[in-house]
């Protein structure tokens, strides 16, 4: 057994190297290139018709009026997005790359913003309506029915289920690690998030939107102002941090105090690995979520609404996260990156710095874990189309949490990786196979800047 775990661990080492990062990279860039990168060029609009719709009363009362609307799903899609990634994993990027690994992160940000869109337009556009009210949908069904393939997209569904099953286990272990750290007993950590996950597994997508509306925007709010003190604290380095940035993403980093230094490919691979890991593109688990919006006008409105789910994941919470480390410069301590926040909040803001940074740490993975357990329920649906199963399979998951909670499961990240990887080769190959309908969908939305009635003329003419 240990020599099959080893050559499981051996290939999983390699397949999360270059494979991995040629499949998101080059599927985002395919993906861009289909969509006209809209990312890009419709970014103003994009803005407008997302954040710019939140004030405007008329609007949210007539898509609240429907069910759950767009912003709501967002919501709780950003809330399954940001996680611990978005602390740890780029102090991980900066501790092996150094500030350029900064620049590439943001590059991967918006690479990771077409596949996201993608996943959401696709998802939207092949969802299903299921017996309780919520929607059959995310990657199994646009492989199902998009692309016609029931065996791929039952290889995908196992897949699927399996490792946002397992990922629940692993949230609930980091979550009890955080608050042991300051004293709270893994039992009364247990406690709590079983109750959060019986709200969840009782009151569904709704009782869901009721915790993200308040826990989401709290804890981006919170950690954003926390990171914004330690770097106005230190804003007479603002030359020097953005001059490394840049610098290194080219050059890489001299060693310098405790850094041991990094040559420029270390710092792209880093940069663009840890972006990846912490937006969660190509894993289907936002999409899947955004798609249970009622009020969706159509399906490249709410992609645009993904759009800016990543950007405020990856360009603005892991941005303000690489800011806050290099401007306090914890990350010339050396190590493996997984202290530098704390170390930075503690700089400026001592004890209160340190408990920010692990009341930070849990909110993003309790709203992960709680969006997940969401998940799998909608996956188990559209899988085997009963409501039931998708419940057993909440019930199993919360078997993990109480499991990950109580005891060492270090060793399931290997085959957390080995599911993940190839969920993200499956996903994304489907989606570049479905480049016309998304390309399609993207120019009618795109084309007659979401003007739905220029839209039915246009498809009336066709």
């Amino acid at each position: 057994m240990q020599s099959i775990y080893n050559a499981i661990g051996a290939f999983v080492g390699w397949y999360w190297g270059i494979p991995i990062l040629i499949i998101l990279i080059g599927g985002g860039i395919a993906l861009t290139a289909i969509i006209g990168g809209v990312q890009f060029s419709r970014l103003g609009f994009i803005f407008k018709h997302t954040l710019g719709t939140i004030f405007n009363k008329e609007e949210q009362e007539r898509k609240k009026a429907a069910g759950i609307t767009p912003l709501e799903a967002t919501i709780v899609a950003l809330g399954g997005t940001v996680g611990t990634g978005n602390i740890v994993g780029v102090g991980a990027a900066i501790a092996a790359g150094g500030p350029g690994a900064l620049f590439w992160m943001w590059v991967c940000g918006f690479l990771a913003m077409a596949i996201k869109y993608c996943e959401v337009v696709a998802s939207v556009a092949y969802r299903q309506k299921a017996e309780d009210g919520s929607y059959r949908s995310g990657p199994y069904m646009y492989i199902k029915d998009g692309l016609r393939s029931k065996p791929l997209a039952a290889i995908f569904g196992v897949l699927m289920l399996v490792t946002i099953s397992i990922i629940c286990s692993v949230h609930a272990s980091a979550i009890t690690s955080n608050l042991a750290a300051i004293g709270v007993s893994h039992y009364i950590t247990c406690g709590i998030l079983a109750v959060f996950v019986v709200l969840i597994i009782f009151g569904g997508m709704k009782e869901l939107v009721k915790i993200a509306n308040v826990m989401v925007p709290f804890m981006c709010v919170f950690y954003i102002i926390c990171a914004l003190i330690v770097v106005f604290a230190n804003i007479g380095s603002i030359g020097a941090v953005f001059a490394s940035i840049f610098k290194g993403a080219f050059t890489g980093q001299a060693a310098i105090g405790g850094f041991a230094g990094a040559a420029v490919s270390a710092t792209i691979r880093n940069g663009l690995a840890r972006g990846v890991f912490s937006n969660d593109a190509g894993l289907g688990v936002s999409a899947t979520m955004q798609s249970q919006a009622e009020s969706i006008d159509h399906p490249a409105q709410q992609g645009m609404w993904a759009v800016m789910e990543t950007f405020i994941d990856t360009i603005v919470i892991c941005t303000l996260t690489g800011l806050l480390i290099l401007f306090s410069g914890s990350w010339t301590a050396g190590g493996d990156g997984s202290t530098f926040s704390a170390a930075a909040l503690s700089s400026v803001l001592g004890v209160v710095g340190q408990y920010g940074c692990t009341i930070s740490l849990v909110l993003f993975g309790l709203s992960s874990l709680v969006g997940v357990v969401e998940t799998v329920k909608v996956q188990a649906i559209s899988m085997f189309r009963k409501e039931k199963i998708g419940v057993m399979f909440q019930w199993l998951v919360f078997a993990l949490v109480i499991a990950g909670c109580l005891s060492n499961i270090s060793s399931i990240f290997l085959f957390v990786d080995l599911t993940n990887g190839f969920v993200l080769l499956i996903n994304i190959g489907s989606l570049c196979l479905l480049g016309k309908t998304l390309r399609r969908l993207s120019r009618e939305w795109f084309g007659n800047n979401g003007d739905l009635a220029a839209i039915a003329r246009s498809r009336a003419e066709q």
